[in-house]
């Protein structure tokens, strides 16, 4: 049960799908806050409005690199698998951390209880040598957690001309930072809401990998290799 969450959880959040490339996309977004620390309630909807996935991440960001942490207890699938959470928690494989580094066009994943973590190529492929064009259509204005913002609909096209859509609510409070971001993407409803953002700027560190980890060379390498050390555990081994 425990290592079917934790890969649940690590494919569905991290692993390259349209929730990565939503995040990504919510970055080009950041404009002029070049370093910042906050909270996001995320939410994932299927196309009948219910909820598919749900979690709490703590954000850092500084210099268009990007660290995000989850505590998979906080998420759907942990609270209905409480028991197989404690297993997790066990294995430390309940924390998960994505560093994710444009100017490395890389992605780490990184488990802290496990003290490992892998590497993986930016899911976007974008050229951060081309400037990313960003359009703006203004719906109105209305009020989000007690912040006044712009609701926006936004049109974002990388140097590859892709093209991504979002609606956009800007806390004009808060130097228009994106407090709230909708993207629908094959089907699915992100909802990305901001929380005690705080333009304070995180230590430069948080956004490397840690020396001292092991690296695997993917997530299905590390998934195993926490099962073989739980089988260690328990046969004595």
């Amino acid at each position: 049960m425990a290592l079917a969450l934790a890969w649940n959880a690590s494919a569905g959040w991290f692993g390259g799908d349209e929730k990565t490339d939503s995040n990504e996309q919510l970055a080009k977004l950041f404009g002029a806050h070049k370093a910042f620390t906050g909270t996001a309630e995320i939410t994932v909807q299927n196309k009948k409005g219910k909820i598919e996935h749900a979690a709490e991440l703590e954000y850092a960001f500084l210099d268009g690199n990007m660290r995000t942490e989850l505590n998979m207890a906080k998420t759907k699938a942990g609270q209905k698998h409480a028991a197989g959470m404690e297993e997790m928690a066990a294995m430390g494989m309940d924390r998960m951390v994505t560093l994710a580094r444009p100017d490395q066009k890389r992605v780490y994943l990184i488990y802290p209880g496990l003290q490992a973590y892998c590497e993986m190529p930016a899911t976007d492929g974008s050229d951060n040598s081309q400037p990313t064009k960003i359009e703006k259509q203004e719906l109105g204005k209305e009020t989000v957690e007690g912040h006044p913002c712009v609701k926006s609909r936004v049109t974002i096209t990388d140097a590859q001309g892709r093209q991504s859509k979002l609606t956009v609510w800007q806390a004009t409070d808060l130097k228009e930072f994106p407090i709230k971001s909708e993207a629908t993407e094959e089907g699915r409803t992100i909802v990305t809401l901001f929380k005690n953002v705080q333009f304070t700027k995180p230590a430069a560190a948080l956004f490397d990998p840690p020396t001292n980890f092991k690296k695997y060379a993917s997530v299905q390498e590390m998934m195993m290799g926490a099962m073989q050390k739980m089988m260690g555990e328990q046969f004595g081994r």
